[in-house]
């Protein structure tokens, strides 16, 4: 099965062919319907590079908006101001989102010592049951080419990696792991400059 970046260069010449319209609203709804389409289906899609996932908050860094809680449907449309418009515009960004490429600048690894503090909880809800996760054996600061900010990745005991967030600038992102499992600044490794 397609991933979205597949998805969207098949629609991408004509998308009202497949939405009946040229509108972001309907392909917002074609995007969602795909993902739940696959998820329902036990269908696991291929993971892009950069994750779509980021697409709302790299959305509200482009426009500048504080905040990417509105989704990037909702932002593009209220810059554009036309739904066809706005779906030809979505087009274009989501190229320029493709471009992006991820580099790790620095890691950690944990060790013993470095027991959470408390000061942030890392939870997952399990048939209402709340457990504690347990903490990561390494946290990468990784940065994509084209952007200017810092994303925390943790990578689990079972090699499973997870986006934590995004951070102005690593210091920010030190400063959180810093928090949350007291790891100075020192025992960074150094991986990559860009």
């Amino acid at each position: 099965m397609k991933n979205i970046y597949e998805l969207l260069e098949m629609m991408r010449p004509r998308p009202g062919m497949y939405l009946g319209q040229r509108s972001l609203t309907a392909l917002r709804g074609f995007i969602d319907g795909y993902d739940l389409a696959s998820w329902e289906s036990g269908i696991l899609l291929e993971e892009e590079t950069p994750p779509f996932r980021q697409f709302h908050d790299w959305i509200a860094r482009y426009y500048k908006w504080n905040e990417s809680t509105a989704g990037w449907k909702n932002i593009i449309l209220r810059e554009v101001g036309d739904e066809a418009k706005a779906c030809d515009v979505f087009f274009e960004l989501i190229e320029l989102f493709k471009q992006r490429f991820p580099v790790v600048k620095y890691r950690v690894f944990l060790n013993p010592n470095h027991k959470s503090t408390g000061a942030i909880y890392r939870r997952i809800c399990i048939d209402g049951i709340y457990k504690d996760l347990d903490p990561p054996k390494e946290i990468r600061i990784v940065q994509y080419i084209t952007d200017s900010g810092f994303y925390r990745f943790d990578v689990s005991q079972d090699g499973e990696i997870s986006e934590i967030g995004y951070f102005e600038t690593e210091k920010l992102a030190m400063e959180e792991v810093n928090r949350e499992f007291e790891v100075s600044l020192d025992e960074w490794e150094t991986l990559n400059t860009i």
